[in-house]
């Protein structure tokens, strides 16, 4: 038998398939959680917010039937950040973040700092969860992107090790039970 290229992914991509069917729990790189478990990290919004509409993970995404996502969570602010890291670590990380009150509207390719607490405190509807602390550079600024880098050494890094203040970080609820927008009171 004649093995080409072409028959190989075929093949590579169907054991793939079958092999991912029954995955239920998130799997982590325990090198990589452990670099960015506690600590503040600069991440690029892959998928940002709707301007009429509440972000929603899939319904088939593990990670968010892992840890809990439902009602209540739809009704915050959330990204899916991610980070793609060469200084420490060669890694990529993404995550299902939370947007704190006063962080402004992100769209994708923004820079923010996300706080990333212990995987396995995650609990989506409850609101324990990776945290946007703070909008860094938005997506069309490349001064502030290529400064952000320079300083960090890197596009996407632990910025600062440890947790930061969070007493006076706030959620409010933006979206109903169904993601539809709430109106802003005048």
């Amino acid at each position: 038998m004649h093995i080409t290229f072409k028959k190989l992914v075929l093949v590579s991509a169907t054991l793939s398939s079958i092999a991912l069917q029954g995955c239920t729990t998130p799997h982590r790189n325990e090198t990589v959680v452990n670099h960015i478990t506690n600590n503040v990290v600069r991440m690029e919004v892959n998928w940002g917010e709707y301007p009429d509409k509440a972000w929603s993970p899939a319904s088939y995404n593990v990670m968010a039937k892992y840890h809990h996502w439902d009602e209540n969570s739809i009704q915050y602010r959330w990204i899916w950040p991610q980070a793609t890291m060469r200084r420490d670590l060669y890694a990529q990380v993404n995550e299902i973040a939370i947007v704190a009150d006063g962080v402004p509207f992100l769209s994708h390719g923004d820079l923010v700092d996300v706080f990333v607490p212990p995987f396995e405190t995650y609990n989506y509807g409850q609101l324990k969860a990776p945290v946007v602390i703070r909008l860094v550079c938005k997506a069309d600024d490349s001064d502030c992107k290529a400064k952000s880098k320079k300083e960090l050494g890197g596009w996407n890094e632990v910025v600062s090790k440890g947790s930061p203040d969070l007493s006076r970080v706030t959620f409010t609820k933006t979206f109903d039970k169904n993601g539809k927008r709430l109106a802003v009171p005048h």
